[in-house]
Parts: C-alpha cells; sequence; structure tokens
C-alpha cells in the first residue's frame, strides 16, 4: 500500500483550496519514489490534510516528550481534529474525493487505546550516507494496554505487522508510546517528560509563534546540526583560494566578507521553523521562522517594534496592482543599517560618489509605502500609477541628494553607448507648483533603438517594451516633493495624479480605510516592519484578456472584488518570522477560472511515499 499525492485532474474549489489529494493505491509509479517505513506512510497521509486543522492554543504537548537535541520534528498539534478535517476535505472535493480517505480515519479513530485528543510528533535523525532520515513517532495513546493488545511482544517491545512492513512499538510513559521500524532505535529512544523548556528556548519568540499559532509546524535545531555546519563552513573556506586565483584579490576579499557573515549566521543560528494554518472563515497560512540565539550579534538586529501598516495613511484610496509598506525605525535595523554604511565609507567609489550620498541618505530613512495603482491602460504605462512614499528625517536634504545621484547617472552609465544604449537623466533644481505642493521633476530614459537583440527579444522593438512599462518617457520620470513628514515620489508626469497622492500623504482620503486589506492584514503576524499585498482581482481582470486572446484560457469573465493575498514580517525578540497569507475567497476564485486541463491529462505528477 502506498500514497500518492498529486494534482487533482480538475484543480476546482468547490469550497476549499484541495492542490493536494490522499490516494490510498496499490499501483506503482515511476514518479518521485521515497522509500519510508509505514509510520512514515501514516505521517505523510496525515500531512495532506494538516492545512485543515482549526488553530490550537499552546506549545503541543508532543515536544514535552522530544529530547532537546533532537534535529529537526514534525508535531501535529490535535491528533482527533486532523482526522475530522481530513474527512470534511475530502466530502467537500466532491467527485474528486476518495471513497478510502473515510474508512482509512474510521479505522484509524477505532484502534483501541489512541487518545485523539492529543498530540503526535514525528522525530528526524539524520545519519551521515543515508539518503533518508530515520523516523521515531510519539503516538498518544490514553490506554497503553487497549493500543498494544494482540500484538507480538518481547521484553517491552511489541511488534504492529502492518503487511510488507513490521513496525515496532513500546511504551513511553506519559500517555505516548514510540514507535519505529526498527527494534532497537525504539528500545533506545529516550521519551521522558521535562524537555518543554528546552524546546521553548531553542524556539525563540519566532520559533514559539509558528508552534503556538498552527495546525502543523516543522522546526530543526541548528544546535543539533552544528558538526555539518562546520563542515559545510570549511569546504566553503577551501573554495577561496580558487576564487583568489579566477577572480584576483579584490574577489577573494568579497568572498571572505560573505564567508565571515555565513559563519556568524550559523553560529548565531538557534533554529528554524516553519508553520501551516488553515480556518474555513480566513484561509491559509504559511511561516517561516529563523532564531538566533539570545545575546548574539545578529539576534541584536532583530529587537523592533514594527508598525508598517501606518503608512497606508499616507497614500490614496485607488484601486492597485501592490501595495507595500515597510517600517525600519527600530532600533535593531537602524543598528545593522549604521554599519552597513560604516563599511562602506572608506571604499573609493569614483563617479558613484552622488549615488554614496543618497545611500547615506537612506538611513534618514523610518519607514514609507510603495503602491502600483492598476491601470487601465496597460500598453500605456503599466507603472504610471505608480508612487512612493518616505517619511524621513529631512526631507530637502534628501530631494538634494537625489539631484546629484540624477546630475551624474548619465555620465556614470555613459559606457552603454557602446552597446547602442543612449541614457538620459536629471531632475529638476527649481520646483513647479502643483496643487499647492512644490514639486521637482525628474527623469531617466534609455533610447534601445541602436541595441542589437536579435532573435533574444521574440523580435519585439525593446522601446515598444518600455513604452509598455513607463509610457512615453521611455524609462522611470515623475514628481518629488516634500510632504507631510516625508518624501512623495511619482513615476508619471500626470499632474492629476501627484496632486492626488500630495493630498493623500498629508492624510486625505487615504487608503487606511481599505476592508479587504484590513481582512487579510488580520491573518498575518503582529508588529510587521513589512507587510505586502497583491489585489489579486485587478491582476487578474488586467491579465485575463490577454490570457484569453492568446489561448491560454478558453474564456474570460471580469472578478469581483476580492481580499489581496497578503504577506508580513516582523523581526523582534532575536528573531524573523515571515508570513504568506491566502484568503479562502480569493483561493476560491483563482481556481475557478483554471480549465480542467491546465495540469494535462493525468492530473499531474504523484509522489509516491
Amino acid at each position: 500500500m502506498k500514497l500518492l499525492i498529486d494534482e487533482p485532474e480538475q484543480p476546482r474549489m468547490n469550497a476549499l483550496p484541495a492542490t493536494l489529494r490522499v490516494v490510498m493505491s496499490n499501483e506503482r509509479t515511476p514518479t518521485m519514489q521515497v522509500r519510508a517505513c509505514t509510520s512514515c506512510r501514516i505521517v505523510c497521509s496525515l500531512a495532506a490534510g494538516l492545512f485543515t486543522l482549526p488553530a490550537l492554543a499552546g506549545t503541543p504537548g508532543a515536544l514535552d516528550h522530544v529530547p532537546s537535541d533532537a534535529q529537526a520534528v514534525v508535531v501535529v498539534p490535535n491528533f482527533g481534529e486532523l482526522l475530522n478535517d481530513i474527512n470534511t476535505v475530502n466530502m467537500l472535493m466532491g467527485d474528486q474525493g476518495e471513497p478510502m480517505v473515510m474508512m482509512i480515519t474510521s479505522m484509524i479513530r477505532g484502534m483501541p487505546g489512541i487518545n485523539l485528543d492529543g498530540s503526535l510528533a514525528g522525530v528526524l535523525s539524520f545519519e551521515e550516507g543515508e539518503e533518508e532520515p530515520e523516523v521515531v513517532l510519539l503516538i498518544p495513546v490514553s490506554d497503553f494496554n487497549a493500543f498494544s493488545q494482540g500484538h507480538a511482544e518481547a521484553d517491552g517491545i511489541y511488534e504492529f505487522d502492518m503487511g510488507n512492513d513490521v513496525q515496532y512499538f513500546r511504551d513511553a510513559g506519559g500517555g505516548y508510546a514510540v514507535m519505529g521500524d526498527d527494534a532497537e532505535t525504539v528500545d533506545a529512544f529516550d521519551a521522558s517528560a521535562g524537555n518543554l523548556k528546552a524546546h521553548t528556548q531553542i524556539l525563540g519568540k519566532a520559533g514559539n509563534r509558528i508552534a503556538n499559532g498552527n495546525d502543523v509546524f516543522v522546526y530543526a535545531n541548528f544546535g543539533a546540526f552544528a558538526d555539518e555546519i562546520a563542515a559545510g563552513l570549511e569546504m566553503l573556506e577551501e573554495q577561496g583560494e580558487m576564487v583568489e586565483m579566477q577572480g584576483g584579490a579584490e574577489a577573494a576579499e568579497g568572498f571572505d566578507a560573505m564567508l565571515e557573515a555565513l559563519g556568524s549566521f550559523a553560529n548565531d543560528g538557534s533554529s528554524f521553523a516553519m508553520g501551516l494554518n488553515f480556518d474555513v472563515e480566513s484561509g491559509i497560512s504559511y511561516d517561516f521562522g529563523l532564531q538566533f540565539k539570545d545575546g548574539s550579534d545578529s539576534a541584536s538586529y532583530l529587537q523592533n517594534n514594527g508598525d508598517s501598516g501606518k503608512y497606508f495613511n499616507n497614500v490614496p484610496a485607488m484601486d492597485y496592482f501592490f501595495a507595500s509598506a515597510f517600517d525600519v525605525s527600530g532600533n535593531g535595523i537602524q543598528k545593522l543599517m549604521g554599519e552597513y554604511l560604516e563599511m562602506i565609507e572608506g571604499l573609493d567609489l569614483g563617479d558613484m560618489a552622488g549615488g554614496m550620498k543618497m545611500q547615506n541618505m537612506m538611513n534618514d530613512v523610518k519607514g514609507g509605502i510603495s503602491v502600483m495603482g492598476a491601470s487601465d491602460n496597460v500598453m500605456g504605462g503599466l507603472f504610471s500609477k505608480v508612487l512612493n512614499y518616505m517619511e524621513v528625517g529631512d526631507a530637502d536634504a534628501y530631494i538634494g541628494a537625489s539631484q546629484e545621484m540624477y546630475a551624474g547617472m548619465g555620465e556614470q552609465m555613459a559606457q552603454l553607448a557602446e552597446l547602442g544604449v543612449q541614457v538620459q537623466a536629471g531632475m529638476d533644481e527649481d520646483p513647479t507648483s502643483i496643487a499647492g505642493v512644490d514639486a521637482y521633476g525628474y527623469n531617466f530614459s534609455m533610447d534601445m533603438s541602436g541595441l542589437d537583440v536579435g532573435d533574444a527579444m521574440g523580435g519585439m522593438n525593446p522601446g515598444m517594451i518600455m513604452g509598455m512599462i513607463f509610457g512615453g518617457d521611455g524609462g522611470p520620470s515623475g514628481y518629488m516633493a516634500k510632504v507631510g513628514n516625508g518624501v512623495l515620489t511619482t513615476m508619471s508626469k500626470d499632474a492629476e495624479f501627484f496632486a492626488m497622492a500630495a493630498g493623500a500623504a498629508k492624510g486625505k482620503n487615504t487608503m487606511m480605510g481599505n476592508a479587504s486589506i484590513a481582512q487579510t492584514a488580520a491573518m498575518l503576524p503582529e508588529n510587521r516592519i513589512m507587510e505586502t499585498y497583491l489585489a489579486a482581482d485587478h491582476l487578474i481582470n488586467t491579465a485575463g484578456p490577454m490570457l484569453m486572446m492568446f489561448g491560454v484560457i478558453p474564456e474570460f469573465e471580469p472578478m469581483g472584488a476580492l481580499a489581496p493575498i497578503g504577506m508580513g514580517m516582523s523581526a523582534d525578540g532575536g528573531g524573523v518570522l515571515f508570513r504568506l497569507a491566502l484568503p479562502m475567497q480569493t483561493i476560491g476564485a483563482i481556481m475557478e477560472m483554471v480549465p480542467a486541463d491546465a495540469f494535462g491529462d493525468d492530473g499531474g505528477d504523484d509522489m509516491d511515499f
């Protein structure tokens, strides 16, 4: 018996975004095959439905029985809820559901002595020379005597004959049974309680947020991979001489700097964690977290109080393709930026001095937001509705540094003329008054008519591509102005759009009240230093007609309003947490427009576990 996880034959979204389905089969498949014990297959089959569990508060109790020096752990917080939701997903898949699933979940439920309210853990051990990790399961039991009834036993080790495989298990105490495919490993596994505090410390703030707020999570302990990390760094060091031979002393110096950064990163690392959460009302979210040791240099950069969302009060309420806000005012980020500027301060930049001054001004930035507005006329300039707002300490100095940078751009890029590209750049010395705001016009254009591209661009004129992106100016051109507490920059010479953006920069008719953004933002982590939203509805409505014209999709109906796909990041407590949030309504709408044969006649590739 094997588990196949594949793309559904008809990836429709009746109610849930099922991109995985569980199929029990006796056939063999030529696609990716992974040798695994039956217990691994059980975990894999469960994993296909893990995204359906409701979020549970508190670190799962199974971790208390996992040795603190474990290399990696996979945890299911609630075994019974998992089985419930696998059945729910299977039913909601309709004709794509598998009749065997409910029978299998019912068989598991019917196993005597199983604690369906407990958490389950898989402890992974990686040995040098082995392709696959050894897996030991911690299975929650309410009555071990009932669980072991009818199985052969020798010296406290029981055999579980599952046809092609034999699993071994024993009573670990504390409401858990240890199971694996090697009797000696099962016997030697230390499942004693008292390890939760150690795991909590290794996970840190980022890892614990993932462990406490997801339906399933995986975490790797950096300390348990110390030998492997050291060996990897040593291999990189050995390549340093080759880099110097091929690239010279400067290349070697850069390589050494990179290696030093990697070494600090590896030595300071505590854990890496991933999490997956599903809520039938809101949607799916994926977490990725990296935690560093308390007191380490790396951890010192990740001590930030973030409020990136406040900058939505500085951009106009408008249709958009994407909107991305950031907050770099935190102590840790400011420290990192300061050290970076100190590092490059002594470099001989030559003609790049103007750019260096601009780079120094970046240390004055406290945060900001970029918005790419939805454009009705893609052929007339996809970026025509792009704006940036940045909060800075000295807006006049920032604009002055920008003027110097643009003044030197043409000379700095003169060598492109040899390739047939003529660059013109500049920024007004005196402002133009637009809606009562002093706006400085700027331009950066590239004439690529002399560029020989052959067939590399499918015969399309490079100038036409630039026109599609930036409009008639042939490059990013627009206005820059001091507005409110920051600097506003647009990427078109549209005075009406600039006036609207300038009003919003002062807090007038802003995007702060956007309900669909707020819906997705509620799924993201708190204390964010970055958040980005992709408006699937406007992106689809812009690309849909073109996809239909080129035959990618048979027909297209305009999409109604949808909550955006969101991404958010926090960097506090010595760790960084990144989350991708996919609203349920949005996933369903996207999948509805995907043609039934988009993944091929066979519904996609199988993965045989």
